[in-house]
Formats: structure tokens, C-alpha cells, sequence
């Protein structure tokens, strides 16, 4: 860590796993590359988060299968 890595190294290296880190470049609302500072779980996140608020930091998790990005609720899908 502490050299600057794609968004694409990040998530082919890190499936389904947070990334913390510093002096993002940015495209628009897309990473492009970043400083890697912590690589998380979804169970540590919000603790990490916590400790380092004050940081300037970015946090986004990368793919894991379809899905992309934070999720942070539980969803109830009720049929008929």
C-alpha cells in the first residue's frame, strides 16, 4: 500500500471488499485511481469509519458479483 493503484487493480484484487483511501482522481462521480490506505470487510467498515472520521478519506466498495457500491440497509421484498 501507499502507492497510487487503479480503480480496475483495486477491484479485480479486492472483490466484495471496502477500500479506504487518499488523493482520489476522479472522473466525473468515478474513481480512476487512488492512494490504498485499509482494505475492509462489510463487518469492519463502519468501525473503521468511525475511528478515522476526521480523515480525509474516500470509502467505496468494490463488485462482488452483480452488485456495486455501498449497501448498508436490509431490504424486505414482499410478494403476493
Amino acid at each position: 500500500m501507499n502507492k497510487r493503484v487503479s480503480w480496475d487493480y483495486m477491484i479485480s484484487t479486492y472483490p466484495g471488499k471496502w477500500i479506504a483511501f487518499k488523493d482520489p482522481e476522479m472522473d466525473g462521480p468515478d474513481v480512476v485511481s487512488g492512494v490504498i490506505v485499509e482494505v475492509l470487510s462489510d463487518d469492519d467498515i463502519i468501525e473503521f469509519e468511525n475511528a478515522h472520521y476526521n480523515e480525509d478519506m474516500m470509502y467505496r466498495r468494490t463488485k462482488n458479483g452483480v452488485s456495486n457500491g455501498p449497501i448498508r440497509a436490509n431490504f424486505v421484498v414482499e410478494t403476493s
